[in-house]
């Protein structure tokens, strides 16, 4: 069977696809994807994933949070 599914940013919207047969070509697939992009979990409850280059740059209510701890100490 072969599996298929769009990784897409939710800051940006870059897209990449996710395709092979199930399981093996389909991890391999996702692997690649993650290792070439970046792509990681968005931190929060909603679930989603954000890009390397829109990680790198993130700044959500946790992180907003954090920088204000930090710069107080």
């Amino acid at each position: 069977m072969t599996g298929r599914f769009l990784v897409v940013c939710a800051e940006c919207g870059k897209r990449r696809e996710v395709s092979g047969e199930m399981p093996e070509e389909y991890t391999a697939c996702f692997a690649k994807v993650v290792a070439e992009d970046g792509f990681v979990p968005r931190p929060g409850v909603q679930l989603a994933m954000i890009c390397g280059a829109c990680a790198a740059k993130y700044k959500g209510s946790e992180t907003a949070d954090d920088e204000k701890k930090i710069r107080n100490t």
